[in-house]
């Protein structure tokens, strides 16, 4: 079924459906915690999963609010790094408290330290803005500063994206793809958000992202700049580099600042990094890969008009082993095979048929050139759709 098709379902089946599953599987664990700390527990998740992200009260445009569009929450935030992360914190008090409770009952104290500890070594690393992001959440939220610092600093990503332009596209324009897969237990899986900053500062921004994270994995500013992240598995490097940064936060500071595809990849070229990844950055005229390592990086440019990445380092000198990924090659036989009428329904089918398997949490389509972002989020797969279209230009007026 096209990506159209998909955009005309009704908001009342999406909404049953999520609510339903919501329903199930907070029973499901309900029932799995053997009632241990249930009451809790089943609070927490009600809380985290609520279709509605309660609001007390109707908050006008032009200020700090929820939103809720289709099964979508969206959250707009204005002023400094600070003030941004205090609006957050405000507005999303219960969910954090709830996420963090959620979290410390699927993972061992030890792994939860382990996370903190890195954390703890990154975090001199961090951006003056990241960090004020941060301490406005925490201190607004009261949830405990080192587990949310994990949270925005651990996270690793196992994607795709793929973009197309030029003769490969039935009407020229470039369109880009991004699968988020991730292996996350299953807390991620109703945790989806949007969130569109209005800084004082730099450049506005909408980030299909996830609770509690203030940085970013796939996102477009307010200048048709559009980027999302990959986990790399065949870099030289096989720890964490401390003196390195996280990659969701080093591109939200990114696309504050860059008007263009190349001014990112060139932000991006320039900072050290905590894990080795892949970065696709696209605005209406190209669309670039950077291939990240700890020590050196390397670009990767379309050739006829097509540029996909995954998970692995294909530049010459940036992998100590050659492997050719099967979800890389998907993307690129989809985008050959329909060249010269590559559209956003075939753009739809590549991701869906690039997806990993039970982990792909949400699914971005971009129209650079119209500032348009197509979202779907909370279920597996989320390639699947339907779909449900984010105008920028539109979002960033209010």
């Amino acid at each position: 079924m096209g990506l159209h098709r998909f955009l005309i379902y009704k908001q009342m089946i999406a909404l049953k459906a999520a609510t339903f599953r919501v329903l199930i599987f907070s029973l499901l664990l309900f029932i799995a915690s053997g009632f241990i700390s249930g009451c809790k527990v089943y609070s927490a998740f009600d809380t985290v999963f609520n279709q509605k992200w309660d609001q007390n009260k109707t908050i006008p445009e032009g200020m700090p609010r929820i939103k809720y569009k289709h099964s979508i929450p969206v959250i707009h935030l204005y002023g400094t790094p600070y003030e941004m992360g205090s609006q957050y914190g405000n507005l999303l008090k219960n969910q954090l408290e709830g996420l963090l409770m959620i979290a410390d009952k699927f993972f061992s104290e030890k792994v939860i330290n382990r996370y903190i500890e890195l954390a703890g070594k990154v975090e001199k690393m961090l951006s003056s803005e990241s960090l004020a992001f941060i301490s406005g959440m925490t201190e607004m939220s009261g949830v405990d500063y080192k587990k949310l610092l994990a949270l925005n600093t651990v996270p690793k990503t196992t994607c795709s994206v793929l973009a197309v332009w030029g003769d490969a596209t039935s009407d020229g324009n470039l369109l880009m793809g991004r699968n988020a897969d991730y292996i996350f237990k299953k807390i991620n899986k109703g945790l989806g958000i949007i969130v569109v900053k209005h800084p004082n500062e730099g450049y506005a921004t909408i980030s299909s992202s996830f609770l509690g994270l203030a940085g970013t994995f796939t996102g477009m500013n307010e200048k048709g700049v559009c980027y999302g992240n990959m986990l790399v598995y065949n870099g030289f490097e096989d720890k964490n580099k401390t003196d390195g940064l996280p990659i969701q936060l080093l591109m939200q500071d990114a696309a504050e600042k860059s008007g263009s595809a190349g001014e990112m990849i060139d932000y991006l070229t320039e900072k050290k990094h905590l894990t080795p990844v892949n970065v696709m950055c696209a605005d209406s005229c190209e669309a670039i890969v950077a291939e990240l390592g700890q020590n050196k990086f390397a670009c990767r440019k379309g050739k006829k008009g097509i540029l996909a990445a995954s998970n692995y380092f294909y530049s010459p000198k940036m992998f100590k082993n050659f492997d050719n990924d099967p979800r890389y090659s998907l993307l690129m036989i989809k985008a050959r095979d329909n060249y010269g009428k590559f559209n956003l329904d075939y753009l739809q089918e590549a991701m869906h048929d690039a997806r990993k398997p039970n982990q792909n949490l949400q699914c971005v389509l971009f129209d650079p050139a119209k500032k348009i972002m197509y979202v779907s989020m909370n279920k597996v797969p989320a390639s699947r759709g339907p779909f449900f279209s984010f105008d920028l230009k539109e979002m960033i007026k209010r």
